[in-house]
């Protein structure tokens, strides 16, 4: 028995003698950032300037529209209008309202679960075009907004 211990010792410390100079090779991605990228310079040169101009957009109507339901308020206001009137028609503005914390709270983690499943499937996204990513975003995004739909419905009915 200790003559198989010995032998068994040596072949390892021999193994472990002849490869002590060996650098191990990591797991490392074979990754040209100039050729394959995981998302596109496309999508980022034109999806960057879609989304500033989307956020100025939704900023000019969001402002119009508070003005807009200020007025029709103190005109309804001025006619007599009941506040039970009052309470039920603007009970829509005032759910969707409340809830718009939620709504981007969703948006931007579905964003960053999106950013998570991209990074953990980067090996699969190596010479790949790219769609697939852009896909992930989409259907994260989507998943999101159909919850705060569904929450939203809930909440005005």
């Amino acid at each position: 028995m200790q003559k198989q211990i010995t032998i068994t010792m040596g072949v390892l410390l021999s193994n472990f003698i002849c490869f002590a100079q060996d650098k191990v090779d990591t797991h490392t991605l074979n990754y040209d950032p100039e050729s394959l990228k995981i998302i596109p310079d496309k999508y980022l040169e034109i999806g960057i300037p879609l989304l500033a101009i989307f956020f100025l957009l939704n900023a000019v109507i969001v402002v119009l529209k508070n003005r807009a339901e200020q007025r029709l308020k103190l005109k309804m206001i001025e006619k007599g209008v009941s506040e039970d009137a009052l309470i039920k028609i603007f009970k829509e503005s005032n759910a969707i309202a409340k809830l718009q914390p939620l709504k981007w709270f969703l948006f931007i983690f579905s964003i960053a679960l999106a950013f998570l499943c991209i990074h953990f499937t980067r090996d699969f996204l190596i010479n790949q075009s790219g769609y697939l990513a852009v896909g992930i975003f989409l259907l994260f995004i989507s998943a999101a907004f159909i919850i705060y739909y569904n929450i939203l419905s809930k909440k005005i009915n």
